[in-house]
């Protein structure tokens, strides 16, 4: 099961320049070569505390996560002494050796990864594999929407196809970007995750519903006001992104 680790690092503000920077050219290119993806990172700009940044991390599984913890239960994870995976990050040691002093606390939150519907691409670094590649992102300014759905008993499947198969293709040929589909498994069993990423605010702001203007076919119309009769409740929060980290899409 593909997993992504969202996490919420406390940050003092005059530090959060020098947090991103050992980020984006240290650790988040060691990652890759791990063969895991940081997929979002930024702050949060409505519904939740402006405090710290967060980053989204993509790993196969839980072993794969382990194996990138610099420290895991006292001791580094499996790839800082794995004799194919530690050399092809050593250069990068360097960039991020001070970054942990900066944080002062952080929390985190697990979501299931519906590695069928998603966009990372990730896998546990192996002799004669490569690293993974360096995620798509709108860069700097851009936003993430993140979207929590409370859905009707057995309504899953449903949601999933109106969404697969209108809704997400509609919403990507109009310049948003599917990032992750998946489940809370802390959550209530019947609640799915989506993060979409946009352009920018006025983008999300505009794509949030398919309006007029933006010559939606039928089609995709009846969709969405299907898909919207499955879901009880839904909240959601967006996140600014605060990097050029990746592959700009």
């Amino acid at each position: 099961m593909t997993i992504l680790v969202q996490r919420k690092f406390h940050v003092a503000a005059r530090d959060r320049g020098e947090f991103e920077r050992q980020s984006r050219e240290g650790l988040w290119p060691a990652f890759l070569q791990f063969g895991a993806q940081m997929v979002a990172y930024g702050r949060w700009e409505f519904a939740e505390p402006n405090d710290g940044v967060v980053t989204h991390t993509v790993y196969e599984d839980f072993e794969h996560w382990n194996a990138t913890r610099k420290e895991w239960l006292g001791h580094p994870g499996a790839f800082y002494h794995d004799e194919f995976v530690a050399p092809l990050v050593a250069p990068y040691l360097p960039v991020y050796d001070h970054r942990n002093a900066m944080i002062a606390s952080s929390e985190a939150r697990l979501i299931d990864v519906n590695a069928e519907v998603s966009a990372p691409s990730v896998h546990y670094r192996r002799p004669g594999t490569e690293p993974a590649p360096a995620p798509p992102t709108f860069g700097r300014g851009s936003v993430v929407s993140e979207r929590t759905y409370s859905l009707e008993p057995g309504a899953e499947a449903e949601f999933l196809r109106l969404s697969r198969d209108l809704i997400w293709p509609w919403l990507e040929s109009v310049g948003a970007r599917m990032v992750v589909y998946g489940q809370d498994p802390l959550d209530p069993p019947d609640e799915v995750v989506t993060l979409f990423a946009f352009r920018s605010l006025e983008a999300w702001h505009r794509l949030s519903r398919p309006g007029v203007e933006l010559q939606p076919s039928s089609q995709v119309v009846h969709a969405w006001s299907q898909r919207a009769a499955l879901v009880r409740s839904h909240r959601g929060r967006l996140l600014t992104v605060l990097t050029d980290f990746g592959a700009p899409a």
